[in-house]
């Protein structure tokens, strides 16, 4: 179980799907292509703020089992392979601004700054996993919590991403199984002036297991 992988996979996630399409996002989608000679590093010198795809030699590459990607790098976005790589390279991504953040928004944010989600985990319980004490499990609780000025919009937003956890509870790589588990109410966001309605949806990532 590691925290941070587990956040920004659901992170990316959330951005790769288009829940606020790329115009509400305020980022632009592209490529970079170039070719790896034995090499295990790529390094995109950009805001990159999501990786939508990788293909080396023409052969696509996912994210935990074929790399891991550092998005705040000193030199850039770096995704590093298990292995070394040779062949033409494709990476696709998205760079810019954003609206879906691993936090909640300041308070100080103007109405343009809507809409918006924030995505954090809240709550993963570990306990011991059969006898011997060097095994535990974990379900790990996380809250997508969407921001908008307009409640049918709200409504919408969450929906599409319940029905994204619906069709990939398996396809996550740092959680085994990931269901959803609540639905909250739409309520006014506090310190927004009235102007921004909040609506929560929480989800869980089962069978989390940490081994020493």
């Amino acid at each position: 179980m590691d925290i941070p992988k587990i956040k920004q996979e659901q992170l990316i996630f959330l951005r790769n799907n288009d829940v606020f399409s790329i115009t509400e996002r305020g980022v632009t989608t592209t490529t970079q292509e170039d070719t790896l000679a034995a090499s295990d590093t790529i390094t995109i010198v950009a805001a990159v703020k999501n990786i939508r795809s990788i293909t080396v030699g023409g052969v696509a590459k996912y994210v935990g089992t074929d790399y891991t990607v550092d998005y705040k790098h000193s030199t850039g976005c770096v995704v590093t392979f298990g292995s070394n790589q040779t062949g033409a390279y494709v990476v696709t991504y998205d760079y810019g601004g954003d609206k879906i953040y691993p936090d909640f928004p300041r308070n100080d944010l103007t109405i343009n700054s809507y809409p918006r989600i924030a995505v954090d985990v809240i709550n993963a319980p570990i306990e011991p996993f059969g006898i011997g004490g060097d095994t535990f499990i974990s379900n790990v609780a996380i809250t997508i919590v969407v921001f908008s000025n307009n409640s049918d919009n709200l409504d919408s937003y969450v929906q599409t991403i319940k029905d994204l956890y619906v069709s990939n509870a398996k396809n996550f790589y740092y959680l085994n199984f990931v269901k959803p588990t609540l639905i909250g109410p739409t309520v006014n966001s506090p310190d927004k002036k009235d102007e921004i309605m909040q609506k929560n949806i929480d989800i869980m990532g089962m069978f989390s297991v940490d081994k020493a």
